[in-house]
């Protein structure tokens, strides 16, 4: 992956403090719809700019634009937004005639009268699959008119690739209103040592704009002997979209989408600053309960740094988590190939504590579950990272589930900090929230600690058990540090997805 054509993303500190000083009055994300008599795409989101920003629903709309993959515009909804959980079904709001098989993208729009906080809105998109489910929150989108359209590239990577027989990695490449100056994509497949393995250029030019198409990696590097740890990236150009890619892998039997999505190759210099007040720097932490495995995948595409981790492990039968008596050194060499940390069989709760002057501000990994003792594919791979000591401390956070079908919904919390030693405990409360349904209840996690709570456990659980009912929550402690995961699975076949907190 050379650097030529690459636009220096600016730096992870300065990226924060950008936020507070733009002025969004729009926020929107592209997704790839596949529908199909058994397939289906939702919307799912939580009202936090009202519960949240304090924002009055009756100041923001939802506009939802459908284009087929040539770019034409099939459908547009204006929709009501209610005031805590919110889902729309694509397939219901699309004519007859487009059910039984459409390919193309979603965008979707969020407009205020008055300043969003980010140009992105924090809503997933739920790719069904007759009882099959998979989700991504907002990646990619189309720029507003009042954003600068600079033209830059990226080489966006970073998810895991099954090469199974019946499943193929994939990735949706969209076009907005501008046709790019380039109209190449080049993709290449790579090794777990970041060591090219092929390389294709695929013309977009006949990709009309607002047009779309998802690739797949065994059509495009037919005839190919893959290895479990290859990865793939693909070069795209920047302009009037975001171009952050919903990716993946594709499950052929059962037309199943299993989602994430990209993050882009690191190749500047972008170090997390020394805090006095935070002798840790920065923190991976990976977390889970006895029903689920967890790895998590650093993949080489971070800047290089030099610097030490040490492991803190809460194990299932431990109050708190206890530091390892092995450091892990980080250099340059170590992570210019791929690096899969294990939570360990007897292991609830791992994090890495990172302190030295190299430290990437952006350590992106994938945290990938699986369903514990089942032999099927499924899986989620959540891309997320660790956590810089320039990130604003959060208070609140915020996430989805589904508990139909005998799926199972956890929402996993975390009491962690910057400090070697943490001595605060959390408090706060968590509200679930459905169409048809409300309940909450009071939180308490110790110092460097974890809850999970089981969204059955609620006694109004029962209402939810609806099909297609999603549902949201919200949760405010009364002090940062803590972060949150949530996880919906089938046991008895391994079905799985789920996402970070926003």
């Amino acid at each position: 992956m050379k650097k030529n054509n690459y636009k220096p993303i600016v730096s992870l500190k300065k990226g924060f403090e950008l936020r507070k000083k733009i002025f969004f009055n729009r926020a929107s994300a592209v997704f790839p719809i596949f529908i199909t008599n058994k397939n289906d795409f939702f919307i799912v989101f939580f009202n936090y700019w009202k519960n949240k920003n304090k924002i009055n629903t009756d100041q923001i709309s939802l506009i939802i634009n459908i284009y087929d993959e040539d770019g034409n515009l099939i459908k547009r909804n204006e929709k009501k937004i209610d005031e805590f959980h919110n889902q729309f079904s694509i397939k219901e709001s699309l004519e007859k005639k487009y059910t039984k098989n459409f390919s193309g993208s979603v965008n979707i729009e969020i407009l205020s009268l008055v300043k969003l906080g980010f140009p992105f809105p924090a809503i997933i998109g739920v790719y069904k699959s007759k009882n099959l489910y998979s989700s991504v929150h907002s990646a990619g989108r189309i720029k507003g008119a009042n954003e600068r359209h600079d033209v830059n590239y990226t080489d966006e990577t970073n998810w895991s690739c099954k090469f199974k027989k019946g499943i193929t990695p994939f990735f949706h490449y969209f076009k907005g209103p501008t046709e790019p100056r380039i109209k190449k994509i080049k993709v290449s497949l790579l090794s777990h040592k970041k060591k090219v393995k092929k390389i294709k250029e695929i013309d977009v030019s006949k990709i009309n704009p607002f047009g779309s198409k998802i690739f797949y990696i065994k059509d495009i590097f037919k005839k190919t002997k893959f290895s479990n740890l290859d990865f793939v990236s693909v070069k795209v150009e920047h302009n009037s979209v975001f171009p952050r890619l919903v990716v993946g892998n594709f499950h052929n039997k059962k037309k199943f989408f299993e989602v994430t999505h990209s993050f882009p190759a690191i190749y500047h210099k972008d170090y997390c600053p020394l805090i006095k007040e935070k002798p840790v720097q920065s923190k991976l932490s990976g977390y889970r309960v006895k029903d689920l495995n967890l790895d998590l995948k650093v993949f080489p595409t971070n800047c290089p740094g030099f610097f030490k981790a040490i492991p803190f492990v809460k194990k299932f039968n431990q109050k708190k988590l206890f530091p390892s008596s092995k450091i892990i050194k980080f250099s340059p060499k170590v992570l210019s190939q791929t690096n899969i940390f294990n939570v360990k069989h007897e292991d609830q709760f791992l994090s890495l504590k990172m302190f030295g002057k190299k430290i990437p501000s952006r350590f992106n990994a994938s945290f990938i579950y699986k369903v514990k003792d089942k032999k099927t594919e499924y899986s989620v791979d959540i891309a997320d990272g660790a956590r810089s000591c320039v990130t604003p401390a959060k208070t609140s956070h915020w996430g989805h589930g589904y508990i139909g079908e005998k799926y199972e919904t956890i929402v996993l919390i975390i009491n962690d900090n910057y400090q070697i030693n943490n001595h605060e405990a959390a408090e706060g409360e968590l509200n679930i929230y459905s169409s048809n349904f409300k309940d909450k209840k009071k939180i308490k996690i110790d110092a460097d600690s974890i809850t999970a709570i089981k969204i059955s456990d609620f006694d109004k659980s029962k209402i939810l058990r609806k099909k297609n009912n999603f549902f949201s929550w919200f949760l405010k402690m009364n002090k940062p540090g803590c972060e949150a995961f949530w996880l919906s699975y089938r046991k008895s076949d391994g079905a799985i997805f789920g996402d970070h907190s926003f």
